[in-house]
């Protein structure tokens, strides 16, 4: 599972430059010249030429380096001929050499030991290897939590990042996409987008294929998005989809359609929100299935006391949104499936037919609600598929 993430203090920002010297003699750094035939690997003597020595500064001292930061990398009495920089375990980053200036293709992690490898040849095109470190700062974090990671998802959810701090600016928001990558099998066309402040989804054109597979990538370590602030890890991790299932439910004629791989499996008689509550309109996505749970009324502010207020133990639970709508068994309501409107909002479904739906349904299972009520708000709940395939593309940073 992906870790979760947690604050580190800030770095104590330092203003002069750090700068080593890499070669023959120098102490505490690693250095290895590869001297011609007959060179005694000095750094100059009348027998050859001088022996390269490597020159490598940060803007913030080598020992707090941040994760954004360029290296200044020159080779003194050499040529550079190629520079590696890898981490603690030898996984090498890729960056771009613009003049004496390495600049990392990606954010390095916070706290993390670099090992710089700079290969260099001398006057008389003699090889050399020459080596650095250096360590990155300790900088304020804040956490981001991949959601919904598990296997047999139904075809509605899409990939699901949650922040626990706004992320508002649309530049980091950019790059935070640009670090991500979703890889899924078989191909299908899909696009970030944000919801609300604190959320980021890929979701595909239309509902994903039935026995889908995604693996996403998440190279968000170093990355800033905030004054001071990064994210700390990466995370890599695999979800897979299930049957293709679609609750379409009428709010109007009161029977909910059950379909899998397009074909109508079920047609249930059921009870919606009444006009004084009525059940949101718009395309919801499976989030949570709960085989009891406590209803109060007193959670949205009508108290358990009052005429229209309870508090009951309910069977057979499935949530929708986050402001409390549910399907779930209603044997109270029985008589009004099929007919009337009776509810606070949640779809009522008969005992029998509720208990066969948990058995049938996925975690992700898309639930399209029409037949009239106000619109379901994207915040309240997997809200990507509110937007047409146009629109959603709009809700990228990248666009």
């Amino acid at each position: 599972m992906p870790r979760r993430l947690h604050p580190t203090s800030r770095f104590s920002r330092r203003g002069a430059l750090a700068a080593v010297a890499v070669g023959a003699g120098a102490v505490g750094l690693a250095a290895c010249s590869k001297a011609r035939p007959g060179s005694t690997g000095a750094s100059a003597s009348s027998k050859g030429p001088a022996t390269p020595t490597l020159s490598l500064t940060a803007p913030h001292g080598l020992d707090a380096v941040l994760p954004q930061d360029a290296l200044t990398v020159a080779v003194n009495d050499g040529t550079l001929k190629s520079i590696v920089v890898a981490d603690s375990n030898g996984n090498a980053y890729s960056g771009q050499l613009n003049g004496s200036t390495w600049t990392c293709d990606r954010a390095f992690w916070p706290a993390a030991s670099y090992n710089v490898t700079v290969e260099a040849t001398d006057a008389k095109d003699g090889p050399h290897t020459l080596t650095a470190s250096f360590t990155t700062a300790k900088v304020e974090t804040i956490v981001y939590s991949p959601v919904y990671v598990q296997q047999g998802l139904g075809v509605g959810m899409p990939v699901y990042i949650q922040f626990n701090s706004p992320i508002t600016d649309k530049a980091i928001r950019a790059d935070i996409e640009r670090h991500a990558t979703v890889t899924t099998a078989p191909v299908q066309e899909g696009s970030w987008g944000w919801v609300e402040n604190r959320i980021l989804m890929w979701r595909p054109k239309n509902y994903w294929l039935a026995g889908s597979t995604a693996k996403v990538s998440l190279a968000f370590a170093g990355l800033v998005v905030g004054d001071g602030l990064y994210l700390a890890d990466d995370t890599n991790y695999s979800i897979s989809f299930g049957e293709a299932h679609v609750l379409r439910c009428n709010n109007s004629s009161q029977y909910m359609g059950v379909y899998q791989n397009d074909n109508l499996v079920k047609n249930l008689p059921v009870s919606t929100g009444t006009a004084a509550h009525p059940t949101l309109s718009g395309t919801k996505v499976i989030m949570e299935k709960l085989t009891s749970m406590i209803m109060d009324s007193s959670t949205y502010g009508v108290p358990a006391t009052s005429a229209e207020g309870y508090k009951l133990k309910v069977d057979s639970c499935q949530r929708v949104t986050w402001s409390g709508e549910f399907i779930h068994a209603a044997p109270w309501s029985v008589a009004q499936q099929g007919n009337t409107p009776s509810s606070h909002g949640c779809v009522n479904v008969s005992p029998t037919e509720a208990a066969w739906l948990m058995s049938f349904t996925q975690v992700g299972d898309p639930v399209e609600f029409t037949g009239g009520g106000p619109s379901f708000q994207p915040g309240d709940g997997v809200g990507c598929w509110v937007y047409d395939w146009d629109s959603w593309q709009q809700r990228s940073a990248l666009v």
